[in-house]
């Protein structure tokens, strides 16, 4: 029968219900624990941080006989702790339970977790005992990792920005339909109100109903051979319909940062994101009339302007004490500036059961999945919401 094993991180991390969330830099605590009901002859007990890109798409081919793959592998990290060991000899474990304490350090450069259909950044812990004998027995923890982006770094966060577009009705028609879209920042942090101005001037005799805002997340997905780029819709938000004739503001829409990987993917050559806000009325059901501006999210908000927190402290998000947090966001947590708290998007929900290990001979990393326990996990990301007075 093979040994019961446990990881246990000490709470000295950011915990939320279903991930542990580290920074760059910082240390992991933890304990590893497990019982061997029958002896065992290993060559050591370890546990090991590993940290990977993977890419993994396919494509049907032009003439459409069978289907082209495209697949790409970063290692970001791969540090291994010896809880046990007899200077590579074999030794016997014998029957009963076993402790280990445990410490590893993450490097200062790791992008932020993250999970897409063709491609992930994935950290594991995983502790294992060592068998020449027989296959290793293994124990997968997931964790969080999350690159600090300070929008007061980035030049263009606080640059306003404004676009339109104007669609004529019919071929000889002077009527016409025109949006705008403006931002008066394009810098914000998830649990953020987004700062816009938006109008549509319906100059037709004909009500359109059918109008949204859609905020996209824009994923590049690279590999040596192709890029993909898949768009995916985060939030949309509906517009009240627009009669014949008239100018209809959208000062009132309220749109919130949901909470999301910051832009960029710092420090990842195989994934890229950004985001894109649209405003959007249709016309017919092939003409739309559309206005679109880049935003860029971060998780250290700007000094510079006042930022509107949507949401409240409370019990469904889980409070982060500050010592936790790095200095950057430590400091933004001035007075009722806003407190972060982890939320969770159930649709990055996914099952971790394989890992990617470093090859036993060269060095060289390269995808060898390894049998585990199957794990449900989503990775958590920050959400800055006001925090409740204590008075």
């Amino acid at each position: 029968m093979l040994p019961t094993f446990k990881i246990t991180i000490n709470i000295g991390c950011c915990q939320t219900l279903l991930s542990a969330v580290y920074f760059p830099g910082q240390s992991i605590q933890g304990v590893v624990q497990f019982y061997v009901d029958s002896k065992i002859n290993t060559t050591g007990v370890h546990i090991e941080f590993c940290g990977v890109t993977y890419v993994d798409f396919k494509e049907k081919q032009r003439n459409g006989q069978g289907e082209s793959c495209y697949s790409s592998l970063e290692n970001h990290c791969h540090n291994t702790v010896a809880l046990a060991s007899n200077d590579g000899s074999e030794f016997c474990l014998s029957t009963g339970t076993y402790q280990y304490l445990f410490t590893t350090q993450l490097p200062e450069e790791l992008p932020t977790s993250f999970e897409c259909d063709g491609g992930y950044t994935r950290y594991n812990l995983r502790a294992y005992i060592a068998c020449s004998s027989q296959d290793e027995m293994s124990c997968i923890l997931p964790v969080t990792v999350l690159t600090v982006f300070d929008l007061n770094e980035s030049i263009y966060a606080m640059r306003s920005e404004e676009v339109d577009d104007l669609q004529l009705v019919g071929c000889c028609s002077k009527k016409c339909v025109k949006t705008k879209l403006k931002l008066t920042k394009s810098g914000y942090v998830p649990g953020e109100r987004i700062q816009l101005d938006a109008s549509c001037d319906n100059q037709t005799q004909k009500s359109l109903d059918q109008a949204y805002v859609n905020l996209f997340m824009n994923i590049t997905l690279k590999t040596e051979k192709k890029d993909l780029v898949v768009q995916k819709i985060i939030r949309s938000w509906s517009v009240p319909e627009i009669p014949p004739q008239t100018h209809l503001s959208l000062d009132d829409l309220q749109l919130t940062v949901p909470p999301l990987p910051s832009s960029g993917s710092r420090y990842c050559n195989n994934i890229d994101i950004h985001y894109t806000l649209q405003f959007t009325v249709e016309l017919s059901n092939d003409v739309c009339c559309t206005s679109s501006l880049s935003l860029i999210v971060g998780n250290v908000p700007l000094e510079s302007c006042a930022n509107q927190y949507t949401g409240n402290e409370g019990a469904n998000v889980a409070k982060v004490n500050n010592q936790q947090l790095p200095n950057e966001i430590q400091k933004r947590l001035l007075n009722s500036a806003g407190v972060p708290t982890h939320k969770y998007d159930n649709t990055s929900c996914v099952l971790v059961d394989t890992y990617f290990r470093s090859s036993d001979k060269d060095g060289e990393w390269h995808p060898e999945p390894l049998p585990a326990q199957p794990v449900k996990w989503r990775p958590s990301y920050l959400y800055y919401v006001n925090r409740i007075s204590d008075t």
